[in-house]
């Protein structure tokens, strides 16, 4: 472990420590046992007597008028029920000091309905009746959370209490007689207890609302109910809920406490299912799972209407199977491999313990007490801790997961081209030598077509395997991942291509021969089913010589990798400097080709996913001279971009754009728009609004029909520009779209600081997106959140049938892809307008 790791960890572990050490100080202030009642602090003696009346016939009179009745034993012996029957319990007091003592009875029962109290004298005359009990009117908060009367016995006096209790529910109801400091002191206690409690699962659910609304998982509702269900529950059987309720609230509650249960019951069953991402699953166990929430859901409802003697047996029946549930549902993500759900676990010990403890001291299996009286209450607040550590350990573990995702390929599990970005950026704010070195199997694309794509995979993996032991002989090559013990040096962009990153400053010659050396020691065969593949290998060098453009070092890479599949030696490099000597009679041909209108405009539709029918469609940029067919668009564009031509390649793109949109509305399609790309580069443009206003003026195109897709390329170069050019194509009424949403690492923060009319999600969530759960969650996530501002959503790359219906099924509003048709010349994409013959049969079952 690292020293600075080791020196957090001795941090965190003095801070428990002193937590602890407040706890300690804070329950030795607080907590004062039922031992300090009056027989034990004082000369006063009790005697104990009892009767239960079954019939509950019987008046104060008759009771009195036949002593042989009672059965003289503690009140801990007697059977208390849930049974209907009411309870009658004698309590005599001697006061054999020589001082009067002011006395305080108190009657540990909030829940009792009615709970009667006759104070008499020797002769068994009545002094005082009291009143007690949730169903009584007109008491003080402070006697319905804590039944007690207060009375004086005089020095060398005897006095006798009464207690009957008739009560529906729960009738156990223990009695305690206090002096007053102890009474005080006893509720001090109390309600310090209370308090931690209750301020401890408020905040929870306070703060896990701001959880859910920043990260819209559903499982911190279902917690935050767990919370209140509990704080509802524990505030009948313990009282404080007076406190928390208007009292007509906490009254039904006490009369409704069964349900209260189910509730608690309800929520603990929802919560582990979702956390356990059974909701994912769909299995068997989720069906279990929502079988048993719709009975509890069912016997909450019906506990409204039956009476509490009846419901609470029929409850423990279903507590019984709720154990069970969450047994098997625990068990089963355990044997899984589920490292983050350890706190969860954890958190069921305290609950179990208490869960125990409560029927047990109910039913007088364990004597009362203070503190068998708040274990359940304990053990729901350690819970409660514990489920909040377990969600912020999953929190961690997505995000580390999350993390994963976005820098290694999902199927080979190696590093990705995100990971190869960051660590050039990296080398280059350090201003070190970064070239980058590819390797690709040859022929590649073509073996796929006889291998299956897992043997493919396995076949990368392989290499990659032999790859990275070759370069971690040479110390040149920079560490990926510098957190790991063991960095990989190599990353996988797909096809059959990995990358390296070289440091050393060489020239290029001394490196061709390292990578030589290196490719010579990779496999050349590679059995597959009794078929040996033959193995050969290319290389493409690049150098950034201190460039921080990344896609342009790698499109030079790229272009080397193509040139060496001529070569004997199969190893080429792409110098900058000789590339743009290269390529400057290219640049001037393009240059003419602007001038001369020879380039053209290609028109992908998109279409509207409610409708079928086309509603608008991207412009894209070609170059019809079959001189140069094989030089792709990307390739064009990045030499405008270093030759200084691209801004006036993008305002010919506007002004051939704007001419194409008037002929389609003339010709009959009033609302049909047309996307046009800009990049970071066309930022440049001097009054770029002002120009395009201009155009749209000269040919008498309407605004509101022009979109622009922005990449975020554009944001994170030139933003205050880009904010003041957004606020100018809005106010002219253009819409401005973002372009491959998803795809960076700030697209958020961009919702809230321009103004969009539409997101465009990226093609590379698109390819698998029906076998593909991780992605289909973002792209729903995507329209959702795009539909809650507002926004209408465009998603490009829909290739196959199966994904249009997807997408519909989402609710996107446009789509665009090969599916629909490709981008089509002017005249053809007149043509297809007329027709659409295949938008037609999108929605056929054939």
């Amino acid at each position: 472990m690292e020293l600075r790791t080791l020196r957090y960890h001795s941090v965190a572990v003095a801070i428990l420590i002193f937590i602890f050490f407040i706890i300690n100080t804070l329950a030795s202030n607080l907590v004062v046992p039922t031992r300090y009642t009056i027989d034990k602090t004082s000369p006063m003696y009790l005697n104990h007597a009892y009767y239960i009346d079954e019939t509950k016939n019987q008046t104060f009179d008759a009771i009195i008028k036949q002593p042989n009745l009672l059965t003289h034993a503690p009140f801990s012996e007697i059977p208390w029920s849930f049974t209907q029957q009411n309870y009658w319990l004698f309590l005599d007091l001697e006061n054999k000091s020589q001082e009067s003592q002011k006395v305080v009875a108190h009657f540990d029962n909030p829940m009792a309905d009615h709970l009667t109290v006759y104070r008499l004298d020797k002769n068994n005359h009545i002094l005082k009746t009291y009143k007690l009990g949730d169903r009584e009117k007109k008491l003080t908060l402070f006697q319905y959370s804590v039944p007690h009367i207060n009375f004086l016995m005089e020095q060398k006096s005897t006095q006798r209490l009464v207690i009957k209790i008739d009560t529906v529910g729960i009738s156990k109801t223990p009695i305690n007689l206090y002096r007053d400091k102890e009474f005080v002191d006893l509720m001090r206690s109390q309600t310090g207890i209370w308090g931690i409690f209750a301020g401890v699962l408020l905040m929870a659910a306070l703060y896990n609302l701001v959880l859910y609304f920043g990260i819209k998982d559903r499982v911190y509702l279902v917690y935050i109910g767990y919370i209140i269900s509990a704080l509802i529950l524990m505030g009948i059987v313990l009282g404080f809920g007076f406190y928390l309720w208007p009292l007509e609230w906490q009254l039904f509650f006490h009369h409704k406490v069964i349900v209260s249960n189910y509730a608690v019951s309800f929520f603990t069953l929802a919560f582990c299912t979702m956390f356990l991402r059974y909701h994912k699953d769909k299995c068997w166990r989720y069906t279990m799972s929502k079988a048993l929430l719709s009975l509890m859901f069912v016997m909450g409802i019906a506990s409204f209407f039956i009476p509490e003697n009846i419901a609470a047996p029929l409850f423990f029946c279903v507590l019984a199977l709720l154990y069970i549930a969450c047994t098997i549902l625990i068990y089963k993500k355990l044997l899984s491999g589920f490292r983050w759900a350890k706190f969860y676990v954890f958190s069921w010990v305290p609950l179990i313990l208490g869960a125990v403890i409560q029927p047990l001291e109910l039913t007088g299996v364990i004597d009362y007490s203070f503190t068998s009286r708040h274990a359940f209450l304990v053990a729901i607040l350690c819970e409660i801790v514990l489920m909040a550590m377990a969600l912020a350990d999953r929190v961690r573990y997505q995000r580390e997961r999350a993390l994963y995702h976005a820098t290694h390929t999902q199927q080979t599990k190696l590093l990705n081209s995100s990971k190869l970005k960051q660590a050039f950026m990296s080398l280059q704010s350090q201003n070190r030598s970064t070239t980058l070195c590819l390797i690709k199997i040859c022929h590649f694309n073509s073996l796929n077509t006889i291998i299956t794509s897992t043997q493919g995979y396995t076949l990368i993996k392989h290499i990659a395997e032999r790859l990275e032991n070759e370069l971690m002989h040479e110390r040149e090559f920079a560490n990926l991942e510098t957190d790991l013990n063991n960095s990989p040096r190599l990353a996988d962009l797909n096809s059959g291509v990995f990358a390296c990153i070289s440091t050393k400053n060489q020239n290029q010659d001394t490196l061709k021969t390292l990578l030589t050396k290196v490719i010579s020691n990779l496999p050349k065969q590679y059995e597959i089913k009794g078929l040996s593949l033959q193995l050969n290998y290319t290389i493409g060098i690049s150098s950034a010589n201190q460039s921080n453009d990344f896609e342009y070092w790698l499109k030079r890479g790229y272009l080397a990798l193509k040139d060496a599949k001529g070569r004997a030696d199969r190893v080429a490099s792409s110098a900058i400097n000789n590339s743009l000597i290269m390529d400057v009679g290219l640049a001037a041909h393009l240059q003419k080709a602007i001038k001369t209108n020879q380039l053209a405009l290609y028109y992908q539709p998109q279409i509207s996913l409610v409708n079928n029918q086309v509603i608008g469609a991207e412009a894209l940029l070609r170059w019809p001279d079959p001189t140069y067919k094989n030089i792709s668009i990307e390739e064009l564009v990045i030499l405008a971009e270093h030759t200084g031509i691209i801004n006036e390649l993008t305002l010919w793109v506007i002004e051939q754009a704007c001419k194409d949109l008037v002929e389609l509305i003339n010709s009959g399609h009033k609302e049909h728009t047309i996307s046009v790309n800009l990049s970071a580069k066309n930022l440049a443009i001097n009054n770029l609004a002002e120009k395009i206003e201009n155009i749209l003026i000269k040919h008498q195109a309407p605004a509101h029909l022009l979109k622009f897709e922005l990449t975020e390329s554009a944001f994170v170069e030139s933003q205050d520009v880009l904010i003041k050019l957004v606020d100018e194509l809005s106010a002219l009424e253009i819409k401005v779209v973002l372009d491959d949403f998803g795809t960076g690492y700030a697209s958020l923060s961009y919702l809230v600081n321009y103004h969009f009319s539409e997101l465009k999600i990226d093609k590379s969530f698109i390819f698998d997106l029906v076998n593909n759960p991780a992605h289909q969650v973002i792209v729903q996530t995507s329209i959702d959140m795009a539909h809650q501002l507002n926004l209408s959503i465009t998603v490009e790359g829909v290739e196959t049938q199966e994904i249009h219906q997807l997408l519909k099924q989402m609710n996107a509003d446009r789509a665009q892809g090969y599916l629909y048709a490709k981008a089509l010349p002017y005249p053809e994409y007149v043509n297809f307008l007329k027709s659409q013959y295949s938008l037609k049969m999108l929605d056929s079952p054939f």
